[in-house]
């Protein structure tokens, strides 16, 4: 085999090669952290002034696992104050697996979430949320079993 058919075999080699790259990546699933991102960000000195607020009170809001789901509870000077808001379950490695909901609290200041809506893994919980008037905002990450 001369010379000139070896050039055409790398350069043939390398087009199927660019190829196979090209093709895998127009296939490759890519998610959002959010689909109107711009308008977020627009948004996020809520966010900030959320976060501030909250760490004006005497404890963070707990999540917890539990038998029934997973609970949600919010410190004793938030109990029964007509809390509005929602909370979001934030899974990373897919967005199909989130999970989005309005804020009903019991009269104990808890909300318990039905554990068959998640799949196991790590999640970012958002709790965003307003009371008299401010706005709050807390978020931390979360694994379920």
């Amino acid at each position: 085999m001369n010379w000139g058919h070896k050039i055409i075999i790398v350069f043939v080699v390398f087009a199927i090669g660019i190829l196979t790259l090209v093709t895998k990546s127009m296939r490759t699933k890519t998610d959002m952290v959010t689909k109107d991102y711009y308008a977020e960000e627009l948004k996020y000195q809520q966010v900030l002034d959320g976060k501030r607020n909250a760490g004006t009170l005497s404890s963070p809001v707990q999540i917890s696992q539990q038998s029934e789901g997973i609970a949600v509870t919010f410190p004793q000077e938030l109990h029964g104050t007509g809390i509005t808001g929602k909370i979001k379950f934030y899974r990373p490695s897919d967005a199909g697996m989130d999970v989005e909901m309005p804020l009903h609290l019991s009269s104990d200041g808890m909300l318990v979430i039905n554990r068959q809506l998640f799949h196991k893994g790590n999640y970012l919980v958002k709790v965003q949320w307003e009371n008299g008037g401010k706005p709050f905002y807390q978020e931390e990450s979360f694994h379920i079993n």
